[in-house]
């Protein structure tokens, strides 16, 4: 049997589209943005950070223009210039650029569809803050398992998530708090149900994918989308749920 070595099971980041303003990237799950603030995270993540591999792959120096969280994978957006990171940037502020986001949860909804209206502290201060996340129940599954001993089954729902703010662990932290944890949340989620997903599912890491973003372009002045190509645990999660996501 062949083995394979930890580099060639590695994902890497994918350039999605680019031009003279802005460059559109795939992040994998694990890899950082940018290099870590904690100097003891940044040891042998030079790899798995994606500033740092486009500069490196492709000589390319560009800056994000939002976040994702380092377990989060899918569509991130770098400017390539002042001008377009500006313009880019009043895009997040104004909230006037969407991201759908896609989530496995613990749970069934008793509304298929609603809005999370919850502030949350910021990471820096502590500040309660306005927050806003749109979810709509794609698809449920109930598995003849017991991992919460209260109850003879498992239920999950996959979801579609729009968040209208962009707050520090916004969806993972409001899934947590309506009692709907993302299963693989180490953070925010439960160790029960992530052990199921991982042991019986061989699904590992956090469920949540940032599916798309459509934004204006900053010199075309076009609106244009972006789709995040499907992982093997996505492709996993939608043979589970026997649900069609947008690749």
């Amino acid at each position: 049997m062949i083995q394979l070595t930890e580099e060639q099971l590695e994902v890497y980041p994918e350039i999605l589209f680019q031009d003279e303003d802005l460059l559109v990237l795939f992040k994998p799950s694990t890899w950082f943005v940018h290099p870590p603030e904690n100097p003891k995270h940044r040891r042998g993540l030079k790899r798995r950070t994606c500033v740092q591999w486009l500069m490196d792959v492709h000589q390319i120096k560009a800056n994000p223009v939002h976040r994702l969280d380092v377990p989060t994978e899918g569509v991130l957006v770098f400017a390539k210039n002042t001008p377009a990171s500006k313009k880019l940037n009043l895009q997040f502020q104004n909230q006037t650029a969407k991201k759908i986001y896609h989530a496995v949860v613990r749970g069934w909804f008793k509304e298929p569809q609603g809005q999370i209206d919850l502030p949350l502290e910021l990471d820096s201060t502590g500040e309660l803050v306005a927050c806003l996340t749109g979810y709509t129940t794609l698809s449920q599954q109930e598995f003849n398992h017991q991992v919460n001993p209260q109850f003879p089954t498992s239920r999950y729902s996959m979801i579609e998530v729009r968040p209208h703010t962009g707050r520090w662990h916004q969806i993972r932290r409001h899934m947590n708090r309506v009692s709907h944890p993302i299963i693989g949340d180490r953070e925010h989620g439960d160790s029960r149900h992530n052990r199921f997903f991982r042991e019986s599912l061989a699904v590992e890491g956090l469920c949540l994918r940032a599916s798309s973003i459509t934004l204006i372009h900053p010199t075309l002045e076009k609106t244009m989308t972006w789709n995040s190509p499907l992982t093997e645990k996505w492709h996993t999660l939608q043979t589970v749920f026997s649900s069609s996501l947008v690749t």
